[in-house]
């Protein structure tokens, strides 16, 4: 029996679009010609989806394995009702790690697939009709093609359009994650075609920002592309797997370990610490505990890619995104930029003009790909000894215009001893402004750099001074 085989990651995605999202049976019936599609499978698959939606209004979901059953017996042969069955129960096996799919970047591919389709068939229906010395029926074959387009963002009449203003305040942006605590309150939700950013002077633990991201991304079965541009695959790989797994690089039985617990009174959170141990990574139990993580995080995964800095311009990660998906499946929701400053520029001119550039495409890669884009920023040296602020922006604060979010990491020394990180909002776009600070218990020794998180008018800090060391509160 021969099996058919998806021709390209387009048809594949577009299947698995109909039948995990309704938005996308929406947005995409309306100009889905299943003939389109050069699979015959897929194209039984899409015109049964298609009706289904078009009777019910919303997507099959896990009930597409019922709809093959009421359909097969249409299909007469064998071998092909035999491959739709096998790609159903494929998808009904991986739905859990497939739910959280990329809709809106695989509507935007599935369009421009169709159109490519479309204007194929054409291409060669005019062909066939000139090859025959039919003219009169390849005219008339251009006459009456119907471009394929996803209906046009017309202007919106508030006054009249009553469903337009409905939308705006019942389809809110797809929120992808938040961070917990006071933590998630300063850098805001993260939503598909966010750019965020850290800001923080030099070894303050901006690596660290960026890889927490990617975790807490993985965790909510997201799927995670980590551009690194200072350190190298296995640096990261290693520092990736500590957060991750809680193991180390050796047995380490004497890691000072910062946490919050209530005061006396119960009004407020004090800083303490204690010792903990964390094993060694174990060579032979590696694959199991990766067989555990993908259990567990159901279909979320991280890659990194490391290359030399300013080697990397942002439409070489264009292409290399592209290369992703064409050839591996791979559409990250998550793009972490490790960090924008020392990307390539894309124009010549003077530096400053070079990084507003890097940072408007970077803001454009996050709304075309349909992800969050996450990356760092250098604050100036005047900021090792004192808090970060906007105007502390390395070069040029025009970054600041193409931001969502924007996350100063705030440290003094006496902090960095303790385990001790403070957080402030410098920007953001969407939702209520927080004026507070977070301060984060973090442990960088087993790759975390906030463990848990309070609002500074909810902690007790004890002051330091810079110059003499101060009695401090007996450890726990």
């Amino acid at each position: 029996m021969k099996r058919e085989k998806l021709n390209t990651l387009s048809e594949r995605d577009l299947l698995i679009g109909l039948i995990t999202s309704e938005k996308f049976c929406r947005e995409i019936s309306p100009i889905l010609n299943p003939r389109l599609l050069e699979i015959e499978y897929a194209r039984i698959v899409a015109g049964w989806i298609k009706e289904f939606y078009s009777n019910f209004k919303k997507a099959p979901g896990k009930d597409i394995l019922k709809l093959y059953r009421a359909k097969c017996e249409t299909i007469s042969d064998e071998d092909l009702q035999d491959n739709v069955l096998t790609f159903v129960e494929k998808v009904c096996k991986d739905y859990d790690n497939i739910e959280k799919f990329n809709d809106e970047f695989a509507l935007q591919q599935a369009v421009e697939y169709l159109k490519a389709r479309s204007l194929k068939n054409l291409a060669e229906d005019v062909d066939a009709y000139l090859t025959s010395g039919e003219i009169s029926k390849a005219e008339n074959a251009i006459t009456k093609y119907k471009n394929v387009e996803k209906s046009s963002g017309e202007a919106v009449s508030l006054l009249h359009n009553f469903e337009a203003v409905v939308n705006s305040f019942t389809q809110e942006d797809e929120l992808l994650f938040q961070f917990p605590g006071a933590y998630g309150a300063i850098v805001g939700k993260v939503h598909r075609e966010d750019f965020i950013s850290y800001l923080a002077p030099m070894k303050r633990g901006k690596t660290f920002a960026l890889i927490d991201a990617g975790v807490e991304a993985v965790k909510n079965s997201l799927k995670v592309l980590h551009v690194s541009l200072e350190m190298s695959e296995h640096q990261m790989s290693k520092r990736y797997w500590t957060a991750l797994s809680g193991q180390l690089n050796e047995d380490n039985n004497e890691i000072n370990y910062s946490y919050f617990e209530k005061s006396e009174d119960g009004e407020k959170w004090e800083i303490k610490h204690k010792i903990i141990a964390r094993k060694g990574v174990s060579i032979s139990q590696i694959e199991s505990k990766q067989k555990n993580l993908r259990r567990l995080f159901r279909g979320g995964d991280i890659r990194i890619l490391a290359v030399p800095a300013y080697s990397l311009s942002v439409e070489a990660l264009e292409a290399k995104l592209d290369k992703l998906a064409q050839q591996e499946q791979y559409i990250p929701d998550v793009i972490i930029v490790d960090y924008a400053d020392i990307m390539a520029p894309s124009d010549k001119g003077d530096y400053r003009n070079q990084l507003d550039g890097i940072w408007k495409r970077l803001r454009g890669l996050a709304q075309s790909r349909k992800a969050v884009v996450f990356t760092a920023s250098q604050s100036g040296r005047q900021s090792i000894n004192k808090n970060a602020d906007s105007k502390d922006i390395a070069e040029d604060i025009r970054k600041l215009a193409h931001i969502t979010s924007m996350v100063a990491l705030n440290q003094t020394t006496e902090e960095k001893k303790d385990g001790v990180l403070r957080l402030r909002q410098l920007a953001l776009r969407e939702g209520e402004a927080e004026f507070r600070e977070a301060v984060c218990t973090q442990c960088l020794s087993i790759g975390r750099i906030v463990t848990d998180s309070h609002f500074d008018n909810e902690v007790i800090l004890e002051e330091k001074n810079s110059e003499t060391t101060s009695k401090r509160k007996k450890r726990v």
